[in-house]
This record gives C-alpha cells, sequence and structure tokens, in this order.
C-alpha cells in the first residue's frame, strides 16, 4: 500500500487540478460555449461519482470500525474480523509467478497508443475465487469461500515487455492457451504488462466477512477447522467482504485516505466546474 506521504502528495497534486485548474484550462481554452459547458457537465458528473465512492469507502472504514475483532472459535453468525494464517491446505500456482498459493488473481494488459492518447488495456485477467481455502488462529481454522471478495493485497509480480525482454516460457504458454500471443501479426513483440497478486501459505490474512452456515466442506480440512460454518459474502447488498495482508489498522487508514480523496477531490471538481459554467453562461 502506498505510504501516507505519498498519498498526501499525490491528494494535493489532485485537489489543485479539480478545485479548478482543469475546468478553467478548458474555459479559456474553449472555442465554443458548448464545448466548455459540455467539459463542464462531465467533470459535474464525474465530481459526483468522487464524492459517492469516497463516501462509501468512509462508510466502509465505519463498519471495520464498529466489528470487534474476533477468534475463529468465538464467531457467530453475522459480519466478523478475524486475523489468521493462510493454511496450506490444497495450494495453487499463481500462473505468473508459479508461486505456492492460497488465492491469486491477474492481469495482463496491452499499451494502446492512438494518436495523442496511450493507455494499459486489460485483454486478460482473472482469479481463484471458485477455490476455498482456510484460515487458522490459536484456536482454530475455519473456511473461506472467497467468491464476491475484495481483496487489499500489492502486487507480488509485474513484468512490462520491451524490445530485448524475454516473455518467461510459461507465461507464453499461459497466454497460447487462452488465444493470446506476446507478438503482433508482423512478429513484433507487444508492450505487455503481467501483474500477479497472491495469499501465499502461512501469510497473515485480516478478513472481514459474514460467518454464515455452510453444508460444504471439502475433503480433508486441516486441523481443529470448524464444521458446518464458513467466511464468505452476505445476502444483503451492503454486506462487505474483505481479504487482506494488511493489518486492521493499516486498512482503515487506507480506506480513511481514500474517503478524503474521493470526497474532498469530488467537491472540488464540483466546485470547480460550476465556477467556470456559470462564467461560461455569463452568470454572474
Amino acid at each position: 500500500m502506498t505510504p501516507l506521504w505519498r498519498r498526501a502528495g499525490a491528494l494535493g497534486t489532485a485537489f489543485f487540478l479539480l478545485s479548478g485548474g482543469a475546468p478553467v484550462f478548458a474555459y479559456v481554452n474553449s472555442n465554443t460555449v458548448f464545448k466548455g459547458s459540455l467539459g463542464c457537465l462531465l467533470g459535474i458528473g464525474l465530481g459526483v461519482y468522487l464524492f459517492f465512492w469516497g463516501f462509501s469507502q468512509w462508510r466502509t472504514k465505519r463498519l471495520m470500525q464498529d466489528i470487534p475483532l474476533s477468534t475463529i472459535r468465538a464467531m457467530a453468525p453475522g459480519l466478523v474480523e478475524v486475523t489468521g494464517a493462510a493454511v496450506e491446505w490444497n495450494p495453487l500456482e499463481g500462473p505468473m509467478t508459479r508461486d505456492k498459493c492460497v488465492y491469486y488473481q491477474y492481469r495482463i494488459e496491452q499499451y494502446v497508443s492512438s494518436g495523442k492518447n496511450s493507455h494499459w488495456e486489460t485483454i486478460l485477467s482473472g482469479d481463484s475465487r471458485e477455490n476455498p481455502f482456510f484460515l487458522q488462529d490459536d484456536t482454530g481454522a475455519v473456511m473461506v469461500a472467497p467468491v464476491g471478495c475484495k481483496v487489499v493485497i500489492p502486487h507480488d509480480y509485474q513484468f512490462e515487455t520491451g524490445m530485448f525482454t524475454d516473455v518467461p516460457p510459461h507465461i507464453n504458454e499461459f497466454m497460447g492457451r487462452h488465444g493470446l500471443s506476446c507478438h503482433s501479426f508482423f512478429g513484433f513483440e507487444k508492450k505487455l504488462r503481467f501483474t500477479e497478486h497472491n495469499l501465499k501459505p502461512s501469510e497473515k490474512v485480516f478478513a472481514v466477512g459474514t460467518c454464515q452456515e455452510t453444508a460444504v466442506l471439502p475433503p480433508g480440512p486441516p486441523a481443529g477447522a470448524k464444521e458446518g460454518i464458513c467466511l464468505a459474502k452476505g445476502q444483503r447488498s451492503g454486506d462487505v467482504f474483505i481479504l487482506s495482508d494488511e493489518s486492521r489498522r493499516e486498512l482503515e487508514s487506507s480506506y480513511s485516505a481514500h474517503a478524503l480523496e474521493g470526497i474532498l477531490g469530488g467537491l472540488a471538481l464540483i466546485g470547480g466546474c460550476l465556477y467556470a459554467l456559470l462564467n461560461l453562461l455569463g452568470v454572474r
């Protein structure tokens, strides 16, 4: 996770742009009132989205603060927070790293350039959410069904291709199985970026989810596994389900920073765009 001092610097730069820099620049350089007004309206829409996104981050942070941290043995039906080590049970293999893990997600992006616009475009992504795993603490173990979870972990692997880089054979093979190639039609190497996030056996995991009944318990569970319950996504739309290799305090700080960025940045963007729009329309 990005250190808070770096986030503060980025936040300050964003506020400079969002608080009027971008819309005023568009206003001054606009050839027509229509173009400038359209840009301002789009900016207001983006500001509204940022504001409500930031508010949802704040709400999630407050929810985490209200849920007491529980041991696995003491878990009761409903929203719970637990911390445990990932159990080396039926381990998987990360597609990019080939590391042994209990959960992974990956993303393959291609650098696309069109005129003055360039961006990374995702061409393939996936995860192992259909594969349950177990968390264990000093009091017992519980099955985690990661379908529908939000995973907050830094990338464990990132690799970009270039003119003189060689893509590892297993990644070439992986792409081939999905009908993709690292080379263009003319044989030139594409500019690609490969990213993988994973949770390894014995890695400490902080989980916020719903303790609920389950009739499914995979064969050969680890010693001390609780039968009849699992940690999963709740049925209500507002229920959170987060898995992270950060501590509870670090995760709450992260959500606080996101909330600050979204709420203040959204308000600044709305205000800047409204100011520019009113000037374009000649409203004093």
